[in-house]
């Protein structure tokens, strides 16, 4: 086991939050945020072209700010999201922006859809939850590992309050609640900031203490103070990665996959061989949960995407999820002849 060290801040990729209803500006607030974490800035835009309004203005705070698109358009899913990402950090861009990940959520095809549609075809409304869940958390894990600054913005649900205005009459104000995505969400950003219809901001969480109780205007300013902050933080050093093994392997799954061998193209294999798989090692009774968790989390470090179901998988990924199912029986099969060899000699 390790031993404890002391801990220190490190230089790892921001992860910010802008929630607020529509109208508050939040995709102008992000841009401004954005050029000044960096200069080459990507726009993921899901709002049908509304961040490229702001391209090539002459005059304004966002005058001289140059940015790349990305549409998204219906049908929302988790896929298309993730392939976003993929392209932002191989084109090396210091900035991508999300706008918005309300849509993959609650926007059409998004994951309340895609349970909706599991319900239409049957079996229980609570079980159905099970492959939702997992696809929505495989998209946070996307979201907070991705090796790029990330401002992803959350459009608010909207409610009217009764407020007396300077000549003492009540006037309905539009305020911002609760972000449109599954609860919790904004707690896995470094920063959030929450706007309201007068572009003020607050932050509701900051792990940098720079905004604490301030109401403020976004700024380029405000990008550049949260870079400073970071650039405080001790220099991340990437590790060396680790040649794959076919023996050293972790206790719950397997982590590595071996080097191909040359040979004739693999088949495709189809959903029953895969099922054959997970019962093989459920037989050594890895639970449900963990068993889908660890082909999840394997189908996304080899080939960086999510899945739903398994006919979603290409034959590519197919193969994949089949070597990982056999290796990982094989390792739990070789822990159990192990232990039975123990206990004799005991």
């Amino acid at each position: 086991m390790s031993q404890f060290k002391k801990a220190e801040r490190r230089q790892t990729a921001l992860k910010i939050a802008i929630t607020g209803p529509s109208g508050s500006g939040k995709t102008f607030s992000a841009l401004l945020i954005a050029s000044g974490i960096g200069k080459k800035i990507a726009v993921v835009d899901t709002e049908n072209g509304s961040a490229s309004l702001y391209a090539d203005m002459d005059k304004g705070p966002l005058a001289g700010i140059d940015f790349d698109t990305l549409p998204i358009e219906p049908p929302y899913t988790i896929q298309k999201y993730v392939e976003a990402i993929n392209l932002a950090e191989k084109g090396k861009y210091d900035v991508l922006l999300i706008d918005g990940i309300s849509p993959a959520w609650a926007g059409e095809g998004g994951l309340l859809d895609k349970k909706d549609a599991l319900d239409q075809r049957g079996g229980s409304g609570y079980t159905n939850w099970a492959g939702v869940t997992k696809e929505h958390e495989q998209f946070k894990a996307r979201l907070l590992t991705a090796d790029i600054h990330l401002i992803c913005t959350m459009r608010s649900k909207q409610d009217y309050v009764l407020e007396l205005n300077a000549k003492g009459k009540s006037v309905p104000k539009k305020v911002g609640m609760a972000p449109i995505q599954r609860d919790g969400m904004e707690y896995e950003f470094t920063t959030v900031l929450d706007l309201a219809m007068d572009h003020n901001a607050i932050a509701s969480k900051d792990r940098t203490n720079l905004f604490d109780g301030q109401v403020f205007k976004p700024t380029q300013l405000t990008g550049k103070k949260i870079m400073d902050w970071l650039k405080g933080g001790a220099p991340v050093t990437k590790p060396e990665p680790a040649k794959p093994t076919a023996t050293k392997q972790a206790d719950e799954f397997p982590t590595e996959r071996p080097a191909a061998e040359p040979g004739p193209e693999k088949p495709r294999y189809n959903a029953e061989v895969i099922k054959a798989g997970i019962a093989r090692v459920q037989n050594y009774g890895i639970t449900v949960d963990t068993l889908w968790k660890g082909i999840g989390d394997y189908v996304m470090k080899i080939h960086k995407r999510t899945f739903g179901e398994l006919s979603e998988l290409s034959p590519e990924e197919e193969a994949t999820v089949v070597d990982y199912l056999g290796r990982w029986a094989e390792h739990l099969e070789a822990k159990r002849v192990a232990a039975e060899a123990n206990g004799k000699a005991a």
